[in-house]
């Protein structure tokens, strides 16, 4: 895993983004371990100061979450394009499958970024903001399909059931070590069986 200023201009200050951020962040995450590695570290890693860090994240668990309202706004877009006729556990399974597919550059970093996001007490009390609006998307395409609100029990309990399947997933996809993403999507596709 390189860091972000690998190939950068001598001298020249890098452009600040979520992503650069996100990535520099992950890198000292996987040199010196989540705990250990402060906000100013990171900020003064990203060249940037510490209160322009927390324009971009709101704390050091945000960062690394990355940019993970964006891609349920992707996922979002993806859900209201299913045609009407694809049966419902093969949208979600699709759907599952796109959020979760990245560049294969990208993959040692994902599998270190998942290490972190289930293994980190931290992280895991920080997801329970996150997963509710990852649910809150599932369950609004299951409620839109079936006539009902986000609030009934066929799409509640089928938004929490998806992110189960998606979370062991990834748990067995990062304990298996050189597992690449077709793995990962295997794993996606096979638990979302068990969804009627």
């Amino acid at each position: 895993m390189t860091g972000i200023t690998s190939g950068r201009t001598p001298g020249r200050r890098p452009s600040t983004t979520r992503a650069s951020i996100v990535d520099v962040a992950l890198d000292l995450f996987a040199r010196q371990g989540y705990e250990a590695t402060s906000v100013d570290q990171i900020a003064e890693a990203a060249h940037i100061s510490r209160r322009t860090l927390f324009r971009y994240f709101p704390g050091k668990a945000a960062i690394a979450w990355g940019e993970f309202d964006e891609q349920i706004e992707l996922m979002l877009g993806y859900l209201a394009g299913v045609p009407e006729d694809t049966p419902l556990r093969d949208a979600l399974a699709d759907a599952l499958i796109a959020f979760n597919t990245f560049p294969p550059s990208q993959t040692e970093v994902h599998r270190l970024r998942m290490r972190l996001l289930l293994g980190v007490d931290e992280l895991q009390a920080h997801s329970t903001l996150v997963y509710a609006d990852w649910r809150r998307a599932v369950a609004g395409f299951v409620a839109d399909r079936r006539g009902e609100t986000v609030d009934d029990l066929v799409p509640a309990a089928t938004a929490h059931a998806a992110l189960g399947i998606a979370l062991s997933a990834y748990r067995l996809w990062v304990a298996e070590p050189g597992a690449d993403q077709d793995r990962l999507h295997e794993l996606l596709r096979r638990g979302t069986q068990i969804l009627a």
